[in-house]
């Protein structure tokens, strides 16, 4: 894609403090570079990005800022908030892009792929998020006992980047305060309380989100497979700015 025709402003997460990790999780390393790095090189590779902005926790921003991986993709740097609302917020005011999507720092797996059917689809309906069936049964716990059991066709586990047309993230936010009082686990279900409809895509099953211990090995391992064959993973090696 020229570079004139990218539309979508990226705003990759890194403001959380992983309390359920124990460590931070975005600066765990494999082969050679941390989680983020590799979060970062797969955006800046779509086709439809045109900025990256970066939101980081408030006390390693001059450390980030520092880190050859994170220069070489250009990002705006940006504090992030107490809740991850916040700090989507703050990330929103940096950018002007046609469209805005929001990814998880946590999440290296992402494609160039995904984030270009996200944008897409969110510049065609004004708001989309990527989804994936969910593969087991599903059980319904309560005080350790199954209670119920769930059926896991119709069921899907929703991942980012969520993109949202920026008019129509702007508006909602006159709507709902983001930094007030009303939480909301993400962005398309801040939209949807609006009443604005959210489409979807279709998500990737190796698009994992690095959340509980143990989680980063297996991260590990796929990224560990997909460097051990640049070929099919050209973007990994790349390292650049968006349209570079």
């Amino acid at each position: 894609m020229d570079p004139e025709d990218r539309f979508a402003d990226a705003i990759v997460l890194a403001a959380g403090v992983s309390e359920r990790m124990g460590a931070d999780k975005l600066m765990l390393e494999v082969s050679g570079l941390p989680l983020l790095a590799w979060t970062l090189r797969a955006v800046a590779a779509a086709g439809t990005v045109r900025r990256i902005v970066v939101v980081g926790h408030e006390s390693r921003l001059d450390v980030l800022a520092e880190q050859p991986w994170l220069r070489a993709v250009a990002p705006t740097l940006v504090a992030g908030g107490e809740r991850r609302q916040d700090s989507v917020a703050n990330g929103f005011a940096a950018t002007d892009g046609e469209v805005v999507l929001i990814h998880d720092g946590a999440r290296p797996l992402v494609t160039p792929e995904l984030v270009d059917r996200v944008a897409v689809g969110a510049r065609e309906h004004g708001a989309a998020v990527p989804i994936a069936p969910v593969p087991e049964s599903m059980r319904q716990v309560v005080d350790g006992e199954i209670v119920g059991i769930l059926d896991r066709h119709g069921l899907y586990r929703s991942q980012t980047p969520h993109g949202i047309r920026h008019e129509v993230l702007a508006h909602v936010y006159e709507q709902v305060d983001p930094h007030g009082t009303e939480l909301f686990i993400d962005e398309t279900t801040l939209v949807q309380s609006t009443g604005f409809r959210v489409s979807t895509v279709p998500g990737e099953q190796a698009n994992l989100k690095v959340t509980l211990p143990g989680d980063e090995m297996l991260a590990y391992g796929l990224l560990e497979a997909r460097v051990r064959h640049p070929e099919d993973y050209p973007w990994l090696d790349a390292g650049t700015a968006p349209g570079s």
